[in-house]
């Protein structure tokens, strides 16, 4: 290195943020030493087009409109080039698959890299495997977007660091995350019309807000991840600080606002007008007792359809009762409340009585600066958790 290098102190990446119900933008400045937090410079985001009937060949088409329009309008912010791209997919644009590797031995073995990568290679191998035997080799067949090691044990008990430590039983839980290739190659493609020659990386958003949401709030180690947006709502399941479980169903906002519209036969602008106005209660009370049991219904089959999603987990798993809610402000506060009051998920929490806390961008603010704009809570819990990735 000549005398007048400098070693670089930061970059800037691309996170474009792929939901079922909008796409956002940013450009992050990202440390380069490990120090500091990443700061967001611009934010862009655009909503999907609603469609009464879901059809997935065309929401994949709209979701690639979408994204390319969001591309142009960060791009044209001119905020700096990015050296690399992240794009982050919530459901149902990706999959995701907990998996615990274990090993046990009669005599005292030491914990290695090499050891490691080895036993998650294989796991990796084998899930690649189940996935092309059930799909062939065709672009609806998952391919591997992410590998993120949540936890170690040795003997039992967890271990920060394993490296070089001794042991007879280890244990490493991990959660992959898939997304299909003809998803993939299309959001590659999309983006390659705005940015040339940048090299595209995938995550998903529940590992993403796990990552964010453990940094943030130390003092919890078990607790439910709850993100409602677009058609999907997912499930992510910390017992102990490990992603045990991810769920999802497909009842998001899109659901609960197509709802509206089918039972009063109203389009989609008057429907979230409707909600606005009863959120803020700025309609009469003989208009707001008339509608009050349409607001009742969605709360109950959205309770029901979350109480069937976890029927599928073991009936001696207890549900924490903390949970960590992102949803766009809209209908953020209006679920808040679901949660903390249907009973479907009061009966299966840990003492009954649920404590929601909604994620909200300014939460973050110790964590991930925004230079301007919103402080949009998505794309901060993203660039956190590329940080923590890349800097671990």
């Amino acid at each position: 290195m000549g005398i007048f290098s400098e070693h670089k102190k930061e970059k800037i990446i691309a996170v474009f943020d792929i939901g079922s119900g909008s796409i956002g933008a940013s450009l992050v400045k990202i440390p380069q030493n490990g120090r500091g937090v990443p700061i967001i410079l611009k934010v862009v985001r655009n909503e999907i087009k609603f469609r009464e009937n879901f059809n997935f060949s065309s929401f994949m088409q709209d979701m690639v409109y979408t994204l390319g329009l969001t591309a142009m309008a960060i791009y044209n912010e001119k905020a700096g080039a990015p050296e690399e791209i992240v794009c982050v997919l919530a459901s149902p644009w990706y999959l995701s698959e907990t998996r615990s590797v274990k090993m046990s031995r009669e005599k005292t073995f030491t914990f290695t890299k090499r050891l490691a990568s080895d036993l998650i290679q294989k796991e990796i191998t084998s899930l690649t495997a189940l996935y092309k035997e059930k799909y062939g080799q065709t672009d609806s067949a998952p391919q591997m977007i992410e590998q993120h090691t949540m936890a170690v044990l040795l003997n039992g008990y967890p271990v920060a660091d394993p490296m070089g430590k001794k042991c007879q039983f280890l244990e490493i839980n991990m959660v992959l995350s898939l997304s299909p290739k003809v998803c993939l190659d299309r959001i590659r493609e999309t983006l390659s019309k705005t940015y040339q020659h940048i090299d595209v990386s995938f995550a998903s958003f529940t590992v993403s807000s796990y990552l964010a949401v453990r940094d943030k709030y130390l003092a919890l180690d078990s607790y439910l991840l709850i993100d409602i947006s677009g058609e999907i709502t997912d499930v992510g399941i910390v017992t102990k600080g490990v992603l045990k479980s991810v769920l999802s169903f497909p009842f998001g906002k899109k659901t609960f606002f197509k709802y509206i519209c089918t039972k009063l036969d109203i389009e989609l602008r008057d429907a979230k007008e409707l909600f606005k106005l009863f959120s803020e209660d700025k309609i009469s009370a003989d208009y707001r007792k008339k509608i009050t049991p349409l607001f009742a219904s969605i709360e109950n089959s959205w309770g029901e359809a979350f109480s069937q999603c976890i029927s599928t987990l073991p009936r001696t798993l207890i549900l924490p009762n903390t949970i960590f809610l992102t949803a766009d402000n809209d209908i953020k506060s209006w679920f808040a409340d679901v949660l903390r009051n249907e009973e479907h998920i009061q009966s299966s929490a840990a003492d009954r009585k649920c404590n929601v806390v909604t994620l909200d961008g300014p939460d973050f603010i110790n964590m991930c600066n925004v230079k301007e704009g919103t402080c949009d809570p998505f794309l901060m819990i993203e660039a956190i958790a590329f940080m923590r990735k890349t800097t671990k």
